[in-house]
């Protein structure tokens, strides 16, 4: 049956449908009950209005085909106007009738016609008035006198989510404003900032703007090169936020397979598409709570761009395949290496979309700019080698130690780990020589490896020294090594990559990183 405005015989307990178990945000829940008495009555615009020190009325939320944003900012006086005081005083809803003499609520505003419907009722909790509920229509008498008792039971539900909306907006700026203290007094040294050390000045810089902008809610974009710590940046955010205890999730944009990357973010409904063959959440609603993490944000698809901009200003999204809107409170932390401002001017990128994910940037400095930074780190993923069976006396030798210092870590704190776990392996879990950390460093040092016979260590030759003949590197070996097993593994699995039996679940990797490989190495 059709709802309209003269008839809610139609309106019954299976009318509810309790299907989301989504945390509203405050900007989020009157939206969402708005939206959904628009279902029963016909407005073009219902506002809802907070009451403020006893004498002020402010728009809380605001929907319908009239909803401005001019609306955001509104507010006025009671002192003004004392024929809303005598309804609000009265308790009850009320329609003013045809050619009755009263002020147009949002004349500031809105351009309404002289003649049109207009509907108030008091929000009420008990006996105290919290607010006011507007319902406009262009059309006069859309709104039948038969509907006030109805508007009277929804203005009390109304009233109910206002209340809760002020409560959790006022319970949020007391956890931001605490979290605010905590961090300002938090040391660097603190678990939150594991894995993220480093005493040089520019990296202290990075963690006073984490510290500062984490108790906030609003967007990050962290920049700089590749493994530089972005990662772990947005991990230290989100666990000196008040979403600590929500979910983190990271999503890499550049490994979004092509044709999928939607799904990937939004979910999709049963059924959406070919091989959807049931309901299935996307990164956006799992991360709902919590923090999301876009890493590569500047390789993330020209055709998704407009569908995060709306989800992000808007907290709500829909699935692949999907007709009604998924609600979803996440604070989004975004990641590039690449200079958006230029894919902006080239078109790749959306001009409204960088700007609202880059409310505050922050540029993580290349290890280069962090001087004795890097003894530090290597001796951190030095002492987490340790942990493994016979390389408790994992150790770097002086001039190792140096070589640390002088090296240009191109790849920075990745290439550090990488190289550093690299020698701890050629030394067999001893002490650490300059040639092996110089062992990776393909570009510069063609290296080969020999077994020394009196210590039974491998050991790189120096630079310059002839290869044995038909030797390949190591670099092409492993790369083909990693080439045959993918490849096995998709023999092996049928061609499927998802699922327990896909070739990413034998091979221990994530089927987008599958993806991305089998990509790189063109398979």
């Amino acid at each position: 049956m059709t709802p309209n405005n003269n008839d809610f015989s139609f309106f019954n307990h299976d009318t509810l449908q309790i299907g989301s178990t989504a945390r509203l945000s405050p900007e989020t829940t009157m939206d969402t009950v708005l939206d959904a008495l628009r279902e029963l009555v016909n407005y073009e615009l219902a506002v809802v209005m907070g009451l403020e020190d006893r004498e002020r009325l402010q728009v809380r939320a605001a929907a319908g085909p009239l909803a401005s944003a001019r609306l955001g900012s509104f507010s006025l006086s009671l002192s003004e106007r004392p024929d809303l005081v005598k309804i609000l005083e009265n308790g009850r809803p009320h329609l003013f009738a045809e050619g009755e003499d009263h002020v147009d609520t949002y004349d500031e505003v809105l351009d309404m016609p002289d003649e049109h419907s207009c509907l108030v009722s008091p929000l009420r909790i008990g006996a105290e008035t919290i607010g006011m509920l507007t319902l406009d229509h262009r059309q006069c008498g859309a709104f039948s006198p038969a509907i006030l008792s109805f508007i009277g039971v929804i203005s009390r539900l109304i009233a109910v989510a206002l209340a809760q909306t002020d409560t959790e907006r006022r319970l949020r700026s007391a956890n931001q404003r605490l979290a605010e203290e905590r961090n300002r007094l938090i040391a660097s040294e603190t678990d939150a900032f594991r894995d993220f050390i480093g005493d040089s000045p520019a990296w202290q810089d990075v963690i006073g703007f984490i510290k500062l902008v984490a108790a906030a809610d609003s967007p990050v974009l962290l920049l700089g090169e590749t493994g530089t710590g972005k990662e772990e940046a947005a991990r230290a955010i989100h666990r000196l936020s008040p979403r600590a205890e929500g979910p983190f999730v990271a999503v890499n944009c550049s490994a979004l397979p092509e044709g999928l990357a939607e799904s990937e973010l939004f979910g999709h409904e049963k059924g959406s598409f070919t091989g959807a063959s049931g309901l299935r959440k996307g990164r956006f609603e799992l991360a709902n709570g919590g923090t999301l993490f876009l890493d590569e944000i500047g390789d993330l698809p020209p055709e998704i761009q407009p569908k995060l901009l709306r989800a992000l200003q808007e907290g709500r999204f829909e699935r692949v395949g999907g007709e009604r809107g998924v609600d979803a409170d996440v604070r989004v932390i975004a990641a590039t290496h690449v200079d958006l401002g230029q894919a902006v001017g080239s078109g790749k990128f959306r001009e409204d979309l960088f700007y609202r994910i880059s409310v505050f940037p922050i540029r993580l400095p290349p290890l280069r700019e962090r001087g004795e930074d890097v003894v530090l780190l290597a001796e951190l993923f030095a002492s987490k080698l340790r942990r493994r069976p016979g390389w408790d006396g994992l150790s770097f030798s002086p001039d190792a130690l140096d070589a640390l210092g002088r090296r240009v870590w191109q790849g920075n704190v990745r290439e550090l780990k990488n190289a550093v776990e690299r020698a701890a392996i050629l030394s067999r879990g001893g002490v650490v020589t300059p040639e092996h950390l110089a062992a990776g460093d393909w570009a510069r040092y063609p290296l080969q490896y020999r077994m020394d016979g009196d210590s039974g260590i491998c050991m790189a030759e120096e630079p310059g020294a002839s290869p044995p003949q038909g030797a390949v590197p190591l670099k092409e070996r492993l790369r083909d090594l990693e080439r045959e097993r993918i490849i096995a593994a998709l023999e092996a699995s049928g061609g499927k990559v998802y699922g327990e039996s896909g070739a990413a679940a034998r091979l221990g990797l994530k089927p987008t990183t599958l993806q991305s490989k089998i990509k790189k190495y063109g398979i």
